[in-house]
């Protein structure tokens, strides 16, 4: 039977966003924030008044006797009430992480009060961006330049106590300890759940509204563009369905978002990564044994294909006596699982010994996955964007995605001001977002994606004469930003070939070099835009597929 409802507008002092009226026979709603007050009525005898009980952190309705009410305004069909009352935002971020905060701090900012932009996250404000119920699963290093990016682009300046150590140089050993040679420069070891705060209040401050225990489970679509999304709350007992109508949504909710995975309109973004540009992470926080020290001013990083096969080692300290360490491998190089090859360094490294595992407010010993590819080659559709770990941001060599989901951010902030003052989300209108990142940072990303691959064929010996004779500092920096390293001496060229004692590592080195250069050449031509995409991704994959099908 067709309904008729009488809806009586919220009263004008409450500012928060309009959230859904779900209706069901119109006897059962969920209430937005911005509804508290509205009464619904209906002929089939119920009436509703709708309220917020912030102690249960949520709304609520309670089921009054009907009566028509003068001065409701009625609206032919159920379907109107949603669409009416449906919550209405500019700009919707989906993940609270390092990229989401970033992103939605900087459209808040720049758009200078004239866009409203909500940030939502599955966990509570005070654990905004936790990877899982162990903590901010991460390295937490973090280049100096990408610190001075973001200074430079939105002003902001950070200390203490999120940045927990400086350190003068990132330092990378061979598998025997013989050789040291400094892979990037000056960064920084963060207390992370002191950043993630601080990044949250800085959004917060810049007038982002932030929505906690929510998760977006399915994007909407109109006409081949993105228009919203829906959603459900989370937490003990609570699973209310919502829906969120937005000019644009950008996702920044991890690398294996659902969001991506099943984007419902045609796009140039890949959904989908390969098993293997996956790697799974350990860390552990910890305070070494009184007596014991290591140097505070640099981190360290050491390869070891025995001890983390098709990965490394890490050591960066917060201060002389406190470390994060951990490891990254690739799963199918390895016969022990992750915990395993963590607990035998452990115990055969005399630093470790007695070592007092830390939590840092709920940061415990836990691991995580990573990507270890370039980033997706298209960050933009209609009305949807992706940023940091949702879109592959990590170095492909180091995994570092701290830096990278920084710069991003303000990158995708921008975009996004620009296509509000444009009153266009398409992804023409959008494209300008690729350009800025690959120019900036992703340029070199595939390069290095080919070389990571050489690298995890490597054993002990061949890594250490490499290290020894062929990876100087200047060829070690090189590598580390994705250049060609000089090999162009012969003599050098045959000494490394006699000392790998391999013609297929040598001939490996060859390729992969060749590779990167085309790679690099490639994506210095990056399209301009959505129609040179598809013939200019193609050459990519081609090179790309090359590599996998030489070093699988």
């Amino acid at each position: 039977m067709l309904l008729a409802i009488w809806i009586k507008l919220a009263p004008s002092k409450v500012k928060r966003k309009v959230s859904q009226l779900k209706a069901r026979n119109v006897s059962q709603a969920i209430t937005p924030p911005r509804m508290i007050g509205t009464k619904v009525a209906c002929k089939n005898g119920t009436r509703i008044a709708l309220s917020h009980n912030p102690m249960k952190g949520g709304f609520f309705t309670s089921t009054l006797g009907f009566d028509d009410i003068p001065g409701y305004l009625p609206v032919s069909k159920k379907s109107d009430v949603v669409k009416n009352l449906a919550e209405n935002w500019d700009v919707v971020v989906v993940g609270a992480g390092i990229a989401g905060c970033m992103t939605a701090g900087t459209i808040a900012l720049k758009g200078k009060g004239n866009v409203s932009v909500l940030l939502m996250d599955r966990n509570p404000s005070t654990e905004a961006g936790k990877k899982t119920v162990l903590g901010w699963v991460c390295g937490d290093a973090v280049g100096e330049h990408h610190i001075k990016y973001i200074h430079e682009h939105i002003g902001t300046t950070y200390g203490k106590p999120e940045m927990e150590n400086r350190v003068t140089a990132v330092y990378v050993y061979s598998p025997d300890m013989k050789v040291r040679v400094p892979f990037e420069g000056p960064g920084y070891v963060l207390d992370r759940p002191k950043f993630a705060k601080r990044l949250l209040d800085d959004a917060l401050k810049a007038g982002v509204e932030f929505r906690g225990n929510v998760q977006a489970t399915e994007l909407i679509r109109d006409n081949g563009t993105i228009v919203g999304l829906y959603g459900q709350t989370v937490g003990p007992g609570v699973n209310q369905p919502f829906e969120i109508r937005s000019k644009l949504i950008i996702d920044t909710s991890g690398m294996s978002t659902k969001l991506r995975r099943n984007l419902p309109i045609p796009s140039h973004i890949e959904k989908e990564i390969n098993k293997d540009d996956v790697e799974p992470t350990a860390r552990l926080n910890a305070k070494l044994r009184d007596g014991v020290e290591v140097e505070p001013f640099h981190c360290d990083i050491y390869l070891d294909a025995e001890k983390a096969p098709g990965g490394y080692l890490w050591l960066f300290p917060k201060s002389e006596d406190k470390v994060n360490i951990g490891l990254g491998i690739q799963q199918k190089r390895s016969p022990k699982p992750l915990s395993a090859l963590l607990k035998d360094w452990l115990a055969a490294d005399d630093r470790f010994k007695d070592i007092q595992p830390l939590s840092d407010d709920s940061n415990l010993t836990g691991s995580w996955q990573v990507s270890v590819r370039h980033q997706n080659d298209c960050l933009v559709a209609n009305g949807y964007m992706i940023c940091g770990d949702a879109a592959w941001f990590p170095n492909p060599i180091s995994a570092g995605g701290i830096g990278p989901g920084l710069i991003g951010g303000v990158m995708a902030g921008e975009a996004a001001v620009r296509a509000i003052e444009a009153n266009d989300f398409s992804e023409k209108q959008l494209w300008q977002y690729n350009l800025d990142f690959v120019n900036h940072y992703g340029n070199k990303t595939a390069g290095l994606e080919v070389f990571r691959m050489y690298l995890q064929t490597l054993n002990n010996d061949q890594i250490n004469y490499g290290m020894r004779h062929f990876l100087s500092s200047d060829e070690a920096t090189e590598i580390s930003l994705g250049e060609m390293p000089h090999l162009s001496a012969a003599k050098k060229i045959v000494k490394l070939f006699r000392g790998l004692g391999s013609y297929k590592a040598f001939s490996g080195l060859v390729f992969t070099m060749a590779r990167m250069r085309a790679l690099n050449e490639l994506y210095q031509n990056y399209p301009k835009d959505p129609g040179q995409f598809d013939a200019w991704k193609a050459n990519v994959d081609s090179i790309l597929a090359q590599g996998r099908a030489r070093f699988h």
